[in-house]
Protein backbone atom coordinates (compact mmCIF):
# COMPACT_ATOMS: atom_id res chain seq x y z
CA UNK A 1 0.00 0.00 0.00
CA UNK A 2 3.05 2.07 -0.13
CA UNK A 3 3.15 2.43 -3.06
CA UNK A 4 -0.39 3.78 -3.42
CA UNK A 5 0.14 6.17 -0.86
CA UNK A 6 3.14 7.75 -2.89
CA UNK A 7 0.84 7.53 -6.11
CA UNK A 8 -1.76 9.53 -4.93
CA UNK A 9 0.42 11.82 -3.30
CA UNK A 10 1.89 13.15 -6.43
CA UNK A 11 -1.47 13.38 -8.54
CA UNK A 12 -2.87 16.37 -10.27
CA UNK A 13 -5.51 18.85 -9.26
CA UNK A 14 -7.91 17.70 -12.66
CA UNK A 15 -7.11 13.56 -11.33
CA UNK A 16 -8.03 14.72 -7.42
CA UNK A 17 -11.33 16.47 -9.07
CA UNK A 18 -12.31 14.01 -10.90
CA UNK A 19 -12.26 11.85 -8.19
CA UNK A 20 -14.20 14.33 -6.16
CA UNK A 21 -16.84 14.46 -8.10
CA UNK A 22 -16.87 10.86 -9.06
CA UNK A 23 -17.04 9.77 -4.91
CA UNK A 24 -19.86 12.81 -4.79
CA UNK A 25 -21.78 11.10 -7.97
CA UNK A 26 -21.31 7.76 -6.44
CA UNK A 27 -22.57 8.53 -3.24
CA UNK A 28 -26.05 10.55 -4.90
CA UNK A 29 -27.00 7.94 -7.52
CA UNK A 30 -25.19 4.64 -6.95
CA UNK A 31 -22.56 3.27 -8.88
CA UNK A 32 -25.19 1.46 -11.25
CA UNK A 33 -27.31 4.59 -11.83
CA UNK A 34 -24.26 7.09 -12.12
CA UNK A 35 -22.97 8.04 -15.75
CA UNK A 36 -19.74 9.48 -16.80
CA UNK A 37 -22.17 12.38 -18.30
CA UNK A 38 -22.46 12.99 -14.22
CA UNK A 39 -18.98 13.16 -13.20
CA UNK A 40 -17.82 15.24 -16.76
CA UNK A 41 -20.66 18.02 -14.82
CA UNK A 42 -19.38 17.32 -11.54
CA UNK A 43 -15.60 17.68 -12.65
CA UNK A 44 -15.99 20.31 -15.09
CA UNK A 45 -13.42 17.86 -16.57
CA UNK A 46 -14.35 16.56 -21.00
CA UNK A 47 -15.13 12.97 -20.84
CA UNK A 48 -11.57 12.81 -22.84
CA UNK A 49 -9.65 13.53 -19.45
CA UNK A 50 -11.64 11.04 -17.24
CA UNK A 51 -11.01 8.28 -20.00
CA UNK A 52 -7.22 8.98 -20.18
CA UNK A 53 -6.49 9.56 -16.25
CA UNK A 54 -8.58 6.69 -14.98
CA UNK A 55 -10.75 4.63 -18.32
CA UNK A 56 -14.25 3.53 -17.14
CA UNK A 57 -16.38 4.13 -14.53
CA UNK A 58 -15.36 1.23 -12.46
CA UNK A 59 -11.69 1.83 -12.82
CA UNK A 60 -13.17 5.31 -11.29
CA UNK A 61 -14.59 3.18 -8.47
CA UNK A 62 -11.16 1.59 -7.94
CA UNK A 63 -9.40 4.31 -7.73
CA UNK A 64 -11.67 5.91 -5.11
CA UNK A 65 -10.66 2.61 -2.86
CA UNK A 66 -7.03 3.01 -3.26
CA UNK A 67 -7.61 6.55 -2.57
CA UNK A 68 -8.73 5.73 0.36
CA UNK A 69 -6.15 2.39 0.82
CA UNK A 70 -3.66 5.43 0.46
CA UNK A 71 -5.24 7.96 3.23
CA UNK A 72 -5.83 4.85 5.35
CA UNK A 73 -2.69 4.31 5.12
CA UNK A 74 -1.18 7.88 5.96
CA UNK A 75 -3.38 8.20 8.77
CA UNK A 76 -1.78 5.19 10.23
CA UNK A 77 1.78 6.06 9.39
CA UNK A 78 1.37 9.99 10.75
CA UNK A 79 -0.30 8.31 14.39
CA UNK A 80 2.80 5.96 14.56
CA UNK A 81 5.14 8.70 14.08
CA UNK A 82 3.41 10.99 16.55
CA UNK A 83 3.43 8.84 19.16
CA UNK A 84 6.54 5.87 19.01
CA UNK A 85 6.29 4.44 22.36
CA UNK A 86 3.04 4.02 22.36
CA UNK A 87 2.86 2.21 19.17
CA UNK A 88 5.81 -0.52 19.91
CA UNK A 89 3.98 -1.17 23.66
CA UNK A 90 0.53 -1.64 21.06
CA UNK A 91 0.74 -0.57 17.75
CA UNK A 92 -2.53 -3.06 17.56
CA UNK A 93 -4.52 -1.13 19.03
CA UNK A 94 -2.83 2.32 17.66
CA UNK A 95 -3.93 1.14 14.38
CA UNK A 96 -7.53 0.78 15.20
CA UNK A 97 -7.59 4.01 16.30
CA UNK A 98 -5.98 5.32 12.76
CA UNK A 99 -7.79 3.61 11.06
CA UNK A 100 -11.27 4.81 12.15
CA UNK A 101 -10.04 7.75 12.12
CA UNK A 102 -9.26 7.45 8.91
CA UNK A 103 -12.24 6.67 7.96
CA UNK A 104 -14.56 8.90 9.90
CA UNK A 105 -12.13 11.59 7.73
CA UNK A 106 -12.82 10.29 4.80
CA UNK A 107 -16.45 9.14 5.44
CA UNK A 108 -17.99 9.59 2.35
CA UNK A 109 -15.43 7.96 -0.04
CA UNK A 110 -16.14 4.81 2.49
CA UNK A 111 -20.20 4.99 2.54
CA UNK A 112 -19.61 4.71 -1.56
CA UNK A 113 -17.77 1.98 -0.99
CA UNK A 114 -19.39 0.36 1.53
CA UNK A 115 -23.08 0.74 0.13
CA UNK A 116 -23.19 -2.52 -1.80
CA UNK A 117 -23.89 -0.69 -5.04
CA UNK A 118 -20.47 -1.43 -6.23
CA UNK A 119 -18.52 -3.14 -9.70
CA UNK A 120 -18.42 -6.40 -10.12
CA UNK A 121 -15.96 -8.43 -7.99
CA UNK A 122 -15.10 -5.19 -5.86
CA UNK A 123 -16.26 -6.97 -3.16
CA UNK A 124 -13.79 -9.82 -3.40
CA UNK A 125 -11.26 -7.28 -3.87
CA UNK A 126 -12.07 -5.19 -0.33
CA UNK A 127 -12.38 -8.40 1.21
CA UNK A 128 -8.31 -9.32 0.02
CA UNK A 129 -6.92 -5.82 1.02
CA UNK A 130 -8.45 -5.71 4.32
CA UNK A 131 -7.51 -8.93 4.95
CA UNK A 132 -3.50 -8.04 3.63
CA UNK A 133 -3.93 -5.13 5.94
CA UNK A 134 -4.63 -6.59 9.20
CA UNK A 135 -3.00 -9.54 8.99
CA UNK A 136 0.07 -7.38 9.64
CA UNK A 137 -1.85 -5.31 12.43
CA UNK A 138 -2.36 -8.66 13.64
CA UNK A 139 1.18 -10.24 13.46
CA UNK A 140 1.87 -8.69 16.94
CA UNK A 141 -0.74 -10.60 18.45
CA UNK A 142 1.15 -13.81 17.18
CA UNK A 143 -1.88 -15.52 15.71
CA UNK A 144 -0.59 -18.51 13.31
CA UNK A 145 -2.00 -19.93 9.98
CA UNK A 146 -3.88 -22.40 11.70
CA UNK A 147 -7.42 -23.10 11.02
CA UNK A 148 -7.82 -21.52 14.47
CA UNK A 149 -5.56 -18.56 13.79
CA UNK A 150 -7.36 -17.58 10.65
CA UNK A 151 -10.88 -18.02 12.34
CA UNK A 152 -9.65 -16.03 15.00
CA UNK A 153 -8.06 -13.27 12.28
CA UNK A 154 -11.64 -13.16 10.72
CA UNK A 155 -13.33 -12.46 13.92
CA UNK A 156 -11.36 -9.32 14.57
CA UNK A 157 -11.36 -8.25 11.17
CA UNK A 158 -15.28 -8.56 11.42
CA UNK A 159 -14.58 -6.38 14.37
CA UNK A 160 -12.72 -3.79 12.76
CA UNK A 161 -15.26 -3.71 9.52
CA UNK A 162 -18.65 -3.25 11.92
CA UNK A 163 -16.67 -0.57 14.24
CA UNK A 164 -15.83 1.51 10.77
CA UNK A 165 -19.81 0.86 9.65
CA UNK A 166 -20.64 2.84 12.48
CA UNK A 167 -17.77 5.26 12.19
CA UNK A 168 -18.63 6.59 8.73
CA UNK A 169 -22.19 7.09 10.22
CA UNK A 170 -21.00 9.43 12.62
CA UNK A 171 -21.76 13.48 12.34
CA UNK A 172 -19.40 14.50 15.04
CA UNK A 173 -15.48 13.56 15.17
CA UNK A 174 -15.63 13.08 19.05
CA UNK A 175 -18.39 10.09 18.46
CA UNK A 176 -15.66 8.10 16.93
CA UNK A 177 -13.32 7.73 20.25
CA UNK A 178 -16.24 5.79 22.10
CA UNK A 179 -16.41 3.17 19.02
CA UNK A 180 -12.62 3.34 18.98
CA UNK A 181 -12.18 2.58 23.30
CA UNK A 182 -15.05 -0.48 22.48
CA UNK A 183 -13.19 -2.05 19.75
CA UNK A 184 -10.17 -2.02 21.44
CA UNK A 185 -11.86 -3.26 24.32
CA UNK A 186 -13.79 -6.00 22.08
CA UNK A 187 -10.39 -7.32 20.71
CA UNK A 188 -8.77 -7.19 24.65
CA UNK A 189 -11.35 -9.28 26.02
CA UNK A 190 -10.30 -11.52 22.53
CA UNK A 191 -6.79 -11.47 22.77
CA UNK A 192 -6.48 -12.40 26.58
Amino acid sequence: MATLTRRWAKTDATQQRILDAATEVFAARGFTAATMADIVDGSGASIGSIYHHFGGKRELFLAIFERLAAEIDRHIEEAAAAEPDRNRQRPFEGNIRAYLDAMWANRRAAMVLASGDTPAGFENLRRSSMHKGFRLWTSSLALDASPRGELFTRTLISIIAEASAMVILCEDQADVAPISDATIEAIDRLTR
